[in-house]
């Protein structure tokens, strides 16, 4: 199961952590000390000018806090463990799916790749033009007049007399007088799933050339 956990966090952080985290460094240590420390003194103190507590209280009071706000950050620390394992466990699930992300180039070889167009108006003619690596148009996908949204199409490298090789796909509209473009999806296998430690960010490898993605760039899951 291809499912990694990446971390981007410098060599600075681990040894911060790890001093913060070694044996009597800690608040509760700390704090152990100083009690020790105080009723020690106190024990110990002069009768004819005893020790002003007052200024204990107020310190005591202050590593109070400390240790509150570290065990907040522990917390915090552990619930960023258990977002990351869950995760790792919900991407696994996602291995071997289809997925249709934004794209305007992708490898062919003999597979009919799936895809679709978004137009956000209703348009008298759609094509698409498929364009290899030396810039000239290969092939054109007609679609003819489509109305306002997801509108799907195939390329069956075959059929289309297309080598196998790497191209870019460019979706134009007509609406009158006037030409658009629309913009281009591909659906393409999960073949990988990397979680970003330090981001949070699940990236997902695709097939058909596509690389890597974010998987909040995934508008289908099939």
């Amino acid at each position: 199961m291809n499912v990694n956990s990446t971390s981007s966090s410098g060599s600075g952080s681990d040894n911060t952590s790890e001093v913060m985290n070694s044996p009597g460094n800690d608040a509760a240590s700390i704090t152990n000390e100083f009690m020790t420390l105080m009723i020690a003194q106190i024990q110990n103190q002069d009768p004819t000018n005893p020790i002003d507590s007052t200024e204990y209280v107020t310190q005591l009071a202050q590593f109070s806090q400390v240790e509150s706000l570290e065990q907040m950050r522990l917390n915090q620390a552990t619930q960023m463990v258990m977002m990351e394992n869950l995760g790792i466990v919900q991407s696994a699930q996602l291995i071997g799916k289809d997925a249709m992300v934004p794209a305007s180039e992708v490898t062919l070889d003999t597979e009919t790749v799936h895809g679709k167009v978004y137009s956000g108006n209703a348009v008298e003619e759609l094509s698409i033009d498929i364009i290899d690596e030396s810039g000239e148009v290969v092939s054109t996908l007609k679609l003819g007049p489509q109305e306002a949204g997801d509108i799907a199409f195939t390329i069956d490298p075959e059929a289309l007399g297309l080598p196998p090789g790497e191209y870019s796909i460019e979706a134009q509209a007509t609406s009158g007088e006037e030409t658009l473009t629309a913009d281009t999806f591909i659906q393409a296998p999960i073949e990988k799933i990397h979680f970003v430690s330090a981001s949070g960010m699940m990236m997902a490898e695709l097939g058909y050339g596509l690389g890597t993605v974010s998987v909040l760039d995934i508008s289908e899951v099939s």
